[in-house]
């Protein structure tokens, strides 16, 4: 009887086991959340005040004249309008983010005058001025592509915070900065030199570089507000000065100002709408 009772037992402990598993298989789960959202953002962008990021040229000096300085030259970044927009897929609390920040930096030119006083050569006796202007130049929008790896907090206030990759195209630099030269005392007639910025020679195109933010989100399952700051951080690049319409001795003074290391490290700060699907 006994034996007989045990083969019972274990058929069904054995059907007990099949059941639960049946069951199991077929059983509603709780649901992870799934979907995606839209974000349009508008802000302010803040180049990185830092000791790298304010570019002195030192003394120039000129074969055969003395060259003396004064001011203070100097060449600092300045921040502008951000638009742009982001595009996330999401499973749970973790998500895919891609995204545009077309952001607009540019740079306070301080100026100063170069005094110079010739020596020897041809130069011998010879007194002179160049006098370069204070100015504003702007760099064309940077158009900053992001890949982003997202973690956001469920309930109508949320957290958000990503961070990734990014690629900052070539930088082109706008406008120019004027430019007087006198000899003796007297301005130079019909002579209107132009000061530029450019991205030094043999510069790579484009820039791989990271980017990390975080904010708040605001609102319902469909439409929220937001507001975030975000830093972005790229190799740097050396930009050199030139000048176009000046006579050689201007020429060669320009020549003589050694390359400046751009760090393009920049800090954004932006609101927008956030649309979900």
């Amino acid at each position: 009887m006994l034996p007989v009772m045990i083969i019972v037992s274990h058929r069904v402990l054995t059907l007990s086991i099949i059941m639960f598993a049946i069951v199991a298989a077929i059983a509603p789960r709780p649901a992870i959340a799934q979907g995606g959202d839209l974000t349009l953002f508008v802000g302010t962008a803040y180049p990185v005040d830092r000791e790298e990021f304010t570019l002195r040229p030192s003394t120039p000096s000129i074969p055969g004249a003395d060259v003396t300085v004064t001011g203070d030259p100097a060449l600092k970044a300045s921040g502008g309008l951000v638009l742009g927009g982001a595009l996330a897929f999401e499973v749970g609390v973790i998500g895919i983010e891609g995204r545009l920040d077309s952001t607009t930096i540019g740079f306070d030119v301080d100026g100063a005058r170069y005094d110079l006083r010739g020596t020897s050569g041809p130069l011998q006796g010879l007194t002179g001025a160049i006098t370069v202007g204070d100015g504003h130049l702007d760099a064309e929008r940077l158009h900053i592509l992001s890949a982003n790896l997202r973690l956001r907090t469920p309930g109508p206030v949320g957290l958000v915070a990503s961070a990734g990759f990014s690629i900052l195209p070539d930088v082109t630099i706008n406008g120019s900065v004027p430019i007087t030269a006198q000899i003796a005392g007297i301005t130079l007639p019909g002579v209107q030199p132009r000061l530029r910025l450019e991205v030094a020679q043999g510069e790579s195109k484009h820039r791989y570089g990271l980017n990390a933010g975080g904010g708040i989100r605001i609102g319902g399952q469909r439409l929220a507000l937001m507001g975030e700051v975000r830093v972005f951080y790229f190799k740097d690049y050396e930009l050199t000065f030139s000048v176009e319409n000046a006579p050689s001795i201007v020429s060669d003074l320009i020549r003589e100002i050694p390359a400046i290391t751009f760090d393009p490290v920049i800090v954004n700060a932006q609101a927008g709408l956030v649309v979900r699907f």
